[in-house]
Formats: structure tokens, sequence, C-alpha cells
């Protein structure tokens, strides 16, 4: 018989989120080849607000400024419709003309999918505590066999 495993509470599953997410976005800043200075990937930090009975008020994710432009290509006087523009030419005539900045996807999509990741963790765990508290408070006699 497999023991049962120890319920984690919601601050430990933030923390836990929290960390699998910087995680995730130090090997997409590597896979991309971003941070010649190492100033972005020694910049991640997390903190997790909970109320006192445990529960997860807000989780922020820290990490600087700048990787955000990185992410969409952008800065140094290059505007985000300018980065569309370049793609655009490169597209039809296969070659550079103007801004030679591109954007590297570290941080939307991989935030976007841990953050879809996190709310089915909740989700379930809701829904397990919703079904736990409801079996727990019937008693035999609520029950109607029909």
């Amino acid at each position: 018989m497999q023991s049962p495993q120890p319920k984690l509470s919601e601050r430990e599953i933030a923390e836990a989120w929290a960390k699998i997410t910087i995680i995730k976005w130090k090997k997409k800043l590597a896979s991309n080849k971003i941070g010649d200075t190492g100033t972005l990937l020694k910049s991640f930090k997390y903190n997790v607000l909970a109320s006192a009975q445990g529960n997860v008020l807000k989780i922020t994710l820290l990490f600087e400024y700048y990787g955000r432009f990185v992410d969409m290509g952008v800065g140094k006087g290059v505007k985000i419709g300018d980065v569309k523009e370049s793609a655009a030419s490169r597209k039809l005539s296969g070659k550079m003309l103007g801004n030679r900045r591109r954007p590297k996807k570290w941080y939307s999509k991989t935030f976007h999918a841990e953050v879809m990741k996190l709310s089915e963790i909740f989700a379930k765990e809701y829904g397990h505590r919703g079904v736990v508290a409801i079996t727990e408070n019937l008693s035999d006699k609520t029950i109607q066999h029909g």
C-alpha cells in the first residue's frame, strides 16, 4: 500500500511554480543566446504573498526590465512597428533593410504557458477540495437510494 503524499499548501504550490517558471526562462535565454553580461540571468527573483491562512494573494516575478524589450525585438530607437516592417522586408527581399533587431521570444510564450499550467493546478486542487468537503459533510441519512 502506498503512503499518501503530503498535501502542499497554496503558498508551496505557488513557490514551486515560480521556481519552475524562472528555470524555464533561464533555459530560453540560453537557447536564444541572450545575455552576454549575465545581468538578465542573475536578475530573476520571485515573491509569493499569502494571507495568514496560507491562501495565495499575489505572485510577483521580477527581472531586469530590458528583458521585455529583447523578447519583443525593440529598443535603442526601434519601435514595435519597425520590427514588423523589418520582418516583412526580410521575407520579401531576402535581406535586411533598416532595423537588425529581431524578437527573441523567451518571456511571453513561456510565461503564458506557465500561467495556464498554474491555473490548471489550482483548478484541480480546488475541485478536489470541493469533493472532499462534500463527501465529508454527507451523512448516511442524506443519501437517498433510488
